[in-house]
């Protein structure tokens, strides 16, 4: 069974998520209740969550491919 096309009752869309990643790190930089590293910091990270969840949407798209 391939997990990566296993439906999801939660509707947690790899793609989706990447794409609110990337909106919350623009946001981060400019985020008034952190100092400027924390702000980096928070801003690094939502870019590395967004990645590793383009790459999970890039693996849902390509199919499966089975040894039988």
């Amino acid at each position: 069974m391939d997990h990566r096309n296993q439906l999801d009752i939660f509707d947690h869309d790899p793609a989706r998520l990447a794409k609110a990643n990337r909106a919350a790190a623009e946001h981060a930089l400019t985020d008034p209740f952190f100092s400027a590293q924390v702000r980096q910091d928070r801003h690094d990270y939502y870019i590395t969550e967004a990645e590793r969840l383009e790459r999970l949407a890039a693996m849902a798209e390509k199919p499966a491919t089975t040894a039988a």
